[in-house]
């Protein structure tokens, strides 16, 4: 079933995608030291405030910011996840190729078996951490509830549409 969206969704979409966008001004990508921190500081936010989570990162059961402070991997690792909300930001205003982008980081993430509910409060973590970068308003943190609640429905229903586990 095609949703069609009329010129109100568009509008709402464009705006998400705008103060997201902006937020991400604090978070960029990139090869300068401040941006490689950025991906770094995401990782050891993560490790931090969500230790239990970290028995997804084979090999990094155990680690503390520190050792992901001195991580080759986690310096990739926090650029591609950094590049990630990039793209999910910049293409949340076009719903085809946003949900397609999703499905395609479900693909990738596959093999590590992961609770579905995991897609949805990856927000919650992305929000948190952004606040350590940036003050984030109400419209902002909003923007990024909204941008992962329609993140989650693509990856449930894809995960569900692939006969993998789904919330």
């Amino acid at each position: 079933l095609l949703h069609s969206f009329n010129s109100e969704d568009i509008k709402m979409s464009a705006e998400i995608a705008r103060l997201c966008k902006a937020s991400l001004q604090s978070a960029m990508v990139g090869t300068d030291e401040n941006n490689i921190q950025s991906g770094k500081d995401f990782y050891k936010f993560f490790f931090t405030n969500y230790p239990d989570l970290r028995i997804y990162f084979k090999g990094a059961e155990k680690f503390t910011a520190d050792d992901v402070q001195k991580s080759e991997r986690f310096e990739k690792q926090g650029q591609r996840l950094l590049l990630g909300v990039h793209i999910l930001a910049e293409t949340y205003a076009n719903q085809e190729v946003f949900k397609a982008y999703v499905r395609e980081t479900i693909n990738r993430h596959r093999i590590y078996k992961m609770d579905p509910a995991l897609w949805l409060a990856f927000f919650t973590v992305f929000n948190g951490y952004l606040a350590t970068k940036t003050q984030l308003d109400d419209a902002t943190k909003n923007a990024w509830a909204e941008l992962g609640k329609v993140f989650n429905e693509e990856a449930q229903t894809h995960l569900k549409n692939s006969g993998l586990p789904h919330a």
